[in-house]
């Protein structure tokens, strides 16, 4: 099993590599990256979208982006998805990998907390 955030479980995703080295470079460099870790506004939201509205990954994955895109550097991203998977991809492919692995962790984490319970139908 590969490298996870602080309270991700793995039950979602096993393997947050490009999100690990993402927060490493970010941090060599300087920037501005603790805004990505999980909020208590947003846990809370989770657990409504999970709870209360039944919501799967995908359209966890698709209210929460709208929150957090613009919070992560794209040459950042690019150059994290390029040193865990040795290819270039695009500023929007690099950005989409790193925000299905931040939701992820958001949902293993509000799990981890006793927030919400998830199933295993949420597997993306």
């Amino acid at each position: 099993m590969g490298r996870k955030p602080f309270l991700a479980s793995g039950k979602i995703l096993g393997d947050y590599s490009v999100l690990i080295k993402y927060f490493e470079i970010c941090m060599s460099k300087g920037g501005e990256c603790m805004d990505l870790f999980p909020s208590r506004e947003i846990l809370d939201d989770i657990k409504e979208m999970a709870e209360n509205k039944g919501y799967s990954y995908l359209e966890v994955l698709g209210e929460i982006r709208v929150r957090i895109e613009d919070k992560i550097n794209c040459d950042i991203a690019v150059e994290a998805y390029k040193m865990v998977h040795g290819i270039s991809v695009s500023c929007e492919d690099a950005r989409m990998e790193l925000l299905k692995e931040i939701v992820a962790w958001y949902l293993e984490a509000a799990e981890t907390l006793g927030l919400v319970k998830l199933k295993e139908s949420w597997k993306p």
